[in-house]
C-alpha cells in the first residue's frame, strides 16, 4: 500500500499522485512529463538532450559525445525519480485542482475510489447530523 494525495477540479475531475520516489518518471523522463501533459518539461528536457548531444558531436566526436549523453541520462533519471511528482502535483495545481486529502491504496485508481466512499459517507453523516431533531 503507497500513499496519495488527492486532488479534485472544479469540473469533477479527480487524479491522485502518489507520495515519495517515481520509478515511471525515472525511468521514462520526458515522456513521463508528455504523458502527464507537462508540455514545457517534457519537450524543454528532450529538446535540451538533442541540443547537448548535436553540440558534443560536433565538437568531441560521437564517442565522447555519447558518453556525455549516457552520463546526462543517468542524472535525468534520478533528478526525475526523485522530484517528478512534486512536479505532478503543481502542475496540476497551477491548472485547477485543489488538494482534497491524503489517503492509502494500492494504486491511484483505488486511492480516487477511497476518497470518494470516504468523502461520500463524510457528507451523508453530516447531514443526518443536521437533519435530527435537537434533544
Amino acid at each position: 500500500m503507497k500513499q496519495f494525495t488527492v486532488y479534485a477540479n472544479p469540473q469533477g475531475g479527480y487524479e491522485a499522485v502518489e507520495r515519495g520516489w517515481s520509478w515511471n518518471a525515472c525511468g521514462f523522463g520526458p515522456f513521463w512529463a508528455l504523458s502527464k501533459k507537462m508540455w514545457a518539461l517534457g519537450f524543454g528536457v528532450l529538446g535540451g538532450f538533442f541540443a547537448i548531444w548535436g553540440i558534443a558531436v560536433a565538437s568531441m566526436g560521437m564517442e565522447h559525445a555519447n558518453l556525455i549523453i549516457n552520463v546526462g541520462s543517468v542524472v535525468q533519471c534520478v533528478v526525475f525519480g526523485a522530484y517528478g511528482l512534486k512536479w505532478q502535483q503543481t502542475h496540476l495545481e497551477s491548472s485547477g485542482f485543489v488538494f482534497k486529502d491524503t489517503v492509502t491504496a494500492a494504486n491511484a485508481k483505488d486511492a480516487i475510489e477511497l476518497y470518494m466512499k470516504n468523502s461520500s459517507e463524510n457528507q451523508s453523516s453530516r447531514q443526518t447530523r443536521l437533519g435530527s431533531p435537537v434533544a
